[in-house]
């Protein structure tokens, strides 16, 4: 009888172990990539133009006086110069010197560069101008139990895990460490794409994140962390109430089996 009293003590125990532990599949990252594989990764597309975006436009020329007339600087609050930045407004449009209008929406860094060089070729103003751009204001916001900000990329170049490193949100994921516990498995992204927002779920515990599109981000990006099952079971206080109570109880089984074991040694 005492022997099987036993067995369900220890039953109960390491069941109670199991449940409060988590598995590697629930927090290793990438825990399925086979490191014997070559896998073929997507390449990064170049960045569209979005209204709201900040245009970095230089123009240059073998006649510095001639790329002058278009590169308007700023005094900086250092007491040096910066160069002028264009925002692509409601309608798409930068507003630029000499040029007037030009329609920026939906055109590539490299797309626009083209064009603005046409025009300025078109219009006699300098031939043989070359035009650089660059979006200046990469930015994607993150939301939920962990990482919460805004997060700017200067190069524009950002994938999930460059997110993720930035922003620790898989840093504090343990409870042991006061951390915020978040679901690895469920990253929403939520991407605004020619005026309609798009959003997909994404795992960080499977390759596959790789090879999906939103494994590159694009400027203005919305990611929400959920929180992980533990997280929101700490956070109820009901459970809170219980988990209490059965502390007690296993506190309680733990002293009454310490002295059952004591006087039937003495017995």
């Amino acid at each position: 009888m005492k022997k099987n009293f036993y067995k369900s003590l220890i039953f109960a125990f390491v069941a109670l172990l199991a449940t409060s532990c988590g598995t590697t599949e629930e927090f290793v990252l990438l825990n399925d990539l086979d490191v014997d594989s070559y896998y073929k990764m997507q390449q990064m597309q170049e960045l569209k133009i979005k209204r709201g975006d900040d245009l970095r436009i230089v123009v240059t020329h073998k006649l510095p006086m001639l790329a002058e007339m278009f590169n308007n600087k700023i005094n900086t609050v250092e007491g040096g110069e910066s160069l002028t930045t264009y925002t692509v407004n409601g309608d798409g449009y930068i507003n630029y010197p000499l040029l007037d209008s030009v329609k920026a929406e939906g055109l590539t860094c490299s797309e626009l560069e083209q064009k603005m060089s046409q025009i300025i070729a078109d219009r006699g103003l300098a031939y043989g101008a070359t035009v650089s751009v660059k979006i200046t204001n990469f930015k994607v916001t993150v939301i939920g139990e962990s990482g919460t900000g805004i997060y700017e990329f200067e190069d524009g170049r950002a994938t999930i895990f460059d997110l993720v490193a930035k922003a620790n949100l898989v840093q504090s994921n343990s409870s042991f460490n006061g951390g915020m516990g978040i679901r690895r498995d469920k990253i929403l992204i939520m991407r605004e794409v020619d005026g309609v927002l798009t959003s997909e779920y994404v795992s960080l515990l499977s390759k596959d994140i790789m090879f999906s599109q939103y494994y590159y981000l694009q400027q203005n990006d919305i990611i929400y962390v959920w929180p992980s099952q533990t997280t929101i079971r700490n956070s109820n206080k009901i459970f809170d109430f219980w988990w209490s109570r059965l502390s007690i109880v296993t506190t309680a089984v733990s002293a009454v089996t310490l002295l059952v074991t004591l006087f039937g040694k003495k017995n």
